[in-house]
């Protein structure tokens, strides 16, 4: 046990450092009126594709993965060119940012990490008062045969970390048709419309296509500044910001935190049994199952190290129940 602690120690003070050098680059580069878009969804939806589509001309400024595994292993963002886009009346002289994020994939090991990521993020732009989120892009690769687990666990996520009061300020995208031939695409997308958003939809989320072309991509972001200029001069404010920010609540304690927790508890229970067949295989000379016995493992263990990050520290536990007694104890005097 002692030897765990200084790889714990280093593990936090690397997080530490990178939290404050997000921190600092984000608040470094920020002006006033500075307009974000974050781009979330999946890894593998296009979202580095259409951040270029929209800018275009700019050049290339997010790497593209061509690979199974995602290319966005951090938040990155980009300034979009005034001349490209329609900005609403009033909004002429601000600067709009999209942001890059990286999607949960199917591996689940880093999903801790890469919440903490977005959360960080998502907490210094709202402290930075400088910027406004006009609204949040989220992309779906329609080119998929059926809704994945994967894809499923994104949308999870991505409701818990918006907020119900923020849906309708989102932009739910298709992308990737050009994979597609036919009634294929539509039929796709109206059960992606009927089922899997309803509820997204329900609460004022937009839909549209990303067909890999500029101009496509510049209506999303033109779609979205022009609600944020109708509805409200002030930004949306998702839930995990108001939650780390204004409750003063850690990562694990937020909604989303909760259910990342909740969802990888359930897949470390269904490897521990895949490992525990694997074993009975094993047993009897099979060099194949050895093999799938030792990754079930390396699985079993980045699971259990995610799952050990989301955990809520005994003494902010006795506080929170501390906090809700005394809560209930004003409630009844009164």
């Amino acid at each position: 046990m002692p030897r765990c602690r200084p790889r714990r120690a280093k593990q936090r003070e690397q997080k530490r450092r990178a939290a404050e050098s997000l921190k600092d680059k984000f608040v470094r580069d920020g002006t006033q009126g500075d307009i974000v878009i974050p781009l979330m969804g999946p890894t593998g939806a296009g979202k580095s594709t259409f951040i270029n589509a929209v800018l275009g001309d700019q050049g290339e400024r997010m790497p593209v993965g061509r690979k199974l595994t995602s290319c966005t292993a951090h938040i990155d963002w980009a300034v979009v060119d005034p001349k490209v886009i329609r900005l609403p009346p009033g909004f002429e002289h601000c600067r709009v940012i999209m942001v890059d994020t990286p999607g949960f994939d199917d591996t689940y090991e880093g999903d801790a990490d890469i919440l903490r990521r977005i959360a960080q993020w998502l907490e210094t732009s709202y402290r930075n008062q400088e910027s406004v989120l006009a609204g949040v892009i989220y992309l779906h690769d329609i080119s998929h045969d059926r809704f994945s687990g994967t894809a499923r666990r994104n949308l999870e996520m991505f409701k818990h970390l918006c907020g119900n009061p923020a849906l309708s300020k989102v932009v739910l995208g298709t992308t990737k048709w050009e994979r597609l031939v036919g009634v294929e695409g539509e039929e796709r997308e109206h059960e992606l419309i009927k089922d899997h958003w309803r509820s997204v939809i329900d609460a004022g989320a937009q839909v549209r296509r990303f067909l890999n072309t500029p101009k496509s991509a510049r209506e999303f972001v033109e779609d979205v500044l022009a609600r944020h200029a109708k509805n409200t001069l002030e930004g949306a404010v998702l839930e995990i910001q108001e939650e780390l920010v204004v409750d003063r609540k850690i990562i694990p304690e937020t909604e989303a935190g909760r259910e990342l927790r909740y969802t990888l508890k359930e897949v470390l229970e269904m490897q521990k049994q895949m490992a525990a067949l694997e074993a009975d295989i094993a047993k009897a000379g099979d060099s194949d199952a050895k093999v799938r016995l030792e990754e079930t493992r390396k699985k079993l263990r980045g699971i259990s190290e995610a799952l050990n990050d989301l955990k809520i520290p005994f003494v902010r536990r006795i506080l929170t129940m501390f906090r809700c007694e005394c809560s209930n104890d004003c409630r009844n005097f009164v």
